[in-house]
């Protein structure tokens, strides 16, 4: 349907795929454990995403494992940056050309809430004698008190805009947890000529966030939310907000000049683009390290209390008793052997089934559970699929590893970090994170 996608068949072994050199992701369907294990091993040293999905009738999983997935435009909810508690020299020098006591109830109307929010906080700090960090709830209250007292009318939009905004707009700037993580991780301190542009960038975002320039606080993105305004005024203050995140852009590509120099990489090596998209999402980074699923035969599951709060441990261990059953069956639980007869396969599932919840239950007790239970309608459930696939299910499965293989290709959105767990049979689909 799109003439710029190319497709390839090879018909091979997972195991005959020698040189992954050029593979960006790979997925892996429906694939024994054993393979899983073996090919999981390779992209995680080669740092390639890989995504793997099962399906055993009405149950299904899916699993993701990437060594370090880094994305800038993670397209998460963030509240407006509006620095209105610390306002910059040129927003100050806006919000002070305003005299809302001068103004009529026409005109008072249409001052943008960032001035009225700046107004408030100005005449509540000097009310109190106190400086504007640090406030409780019980003092952005008094403020909001303030607003109200401000507005020439109830009902008047962009005062119900301040009141609306008044808790989020003034708190102390906070760097977001995501955000810190990446800032402190060790990558983040370094700059070699291997070293990639993400870690580059965020290399000189720490350096930014410590200067003196910085201050703490994130390059602003330029963007600020629709508010009730007249055309000018609102013009006007995007465009304060767009100067602020040009001047902050320049200071953090200045601090990037340093680190790759330091690299011995020339001054250009990231792009002016790829400079333009970081500072707009600076706030919105984040760093994805999964677990590596070539380590679960070996060790227990290191989601194993996180899979077990979201009550899918069970779930778990029947997918990975089926591939140990396979690995000594050479098929599947409920799948007739070359020998059992039509009226032997009743005999042989319900053996399956006993078989198989005791694998189970083996595995749980190794991985620290004390007197595991594993439900007699989920091990039903395995052995009567044949760990075949249902095709409604298959079809959820398939649409949510197509949404995660187009997040960890072009590192937009936030991919699932650790296994999807999907029992339609009890309306139950628990995605339990690393």
């Amino acid at each position: 349907m799109n003439p710029d996608v190319h497709g390839q068949a090879v018909v091979k072994a997972p195991a005959d795929f020698a040189d992954l050199s050029n593979v960006s992701l790979v997925i892996a369907c429906a694939q024994p454990d054993k393979t899983v294990r073996a090919l999981g091993e390779r992209c995680w040293s080669a740092n390639i995403p890989m995504i793997t999905a099962s399906n055993a009738g009405f149950i299904a999983e899916i699993r993701s494992a990437v060594r370090e997935h880094t994305i800038v435009e993670s397209h998460g909810k963030v509240w407006p940056d509006l620095r209105v508690m610390a306002p910059f020299a040129e927003l100050r020098a806006y919000a002070d050309s305003f005299d809302l006591g001068a103004l009529d109830s026409t005109d008072l109307a249409h001052v943008p809430f960032v001035v009225i929010l700046i107004k408030a906080a100005d005449r509540w700090a000097a009310e109190m004698g106190l400086e504007k960090k640090g406030l409780t709830y019980k003092q952005r209250k008094e403020i909001l008190a303030l607003v109200q007292q401000m507005a020439p009318a109830a009902g008047e939009e962009n005062f119900d805009e301040a009141v609306e905004a008044v808790n989020t707009s003034c708190s102390d700037y906070v760097v977001s947890n995501d955000v810190n993580r990446i800032l402190t991780d060790p990558a983040a301190n370094t700059a070699d000529a291997q070293t990639s542009n993400f870690w580059l960038l965020a290399n000189a975002l720490r350096r930014y966030v410590a200067s003196e320039y910085g201050a703490g606080k994130m390059p602003h993105s330029g963007a600020i939310p629709d508010m009730k305004a007249d055309t000018q005024s609102y013009v006007n203050l995007l465009r304060i907000y767009k100067q602020k995140a040009e001047q902050d852009k320049a200071e953090l590509t200045q601090c990037l000049r340093k680190v790759v120099q330091e690299a011995a990489l020339a001054d250009d090596h990231v792009s002016a683009g790829e400079i333009d998209t970081f500072c707009k999402n600076a706030s919105q980074l984040r760093l994805v390290r999964t677990h590596a699923l070539h380590h679960e035969a070996e060790t227990a599951p290191e989601l194993w209390d996180n899979l077990v709060n979201e009550g899918v441990s069970e779930h778990y261990a029947l997918f990975r008793a089926a591939g140990v059953f396979l690995e000594k069956h050479g098929r599947y639980p409920g799948i007739p052997d070359a020998d059992t007869g039509a009226g032997d396969l009743d005999a042989q599932c319900e053996q399956d089934a006993r078989e198989l919840r005791a694998i189970a239950v083996d595995l749980m007790t190794a991985w620290g559970n004390k007197d595991p239970e594993v439900a007699e309608s989920l091990v039903a459930e395995f052995v009567r699929s044949g760990y075949m696939e249902l095709h409604n299910v298959a079809a959820v499965v398939g649409g949510i590893v197509a949404q995660e293989t187009i997040k960890l290709i072009t590192h937009q959105y936030v991919p699932q970090n650790g296994i999807c767990i999907i029992d339609t049979a009890n309306n139950l689909l628990a995605a339990v994170k690393a």
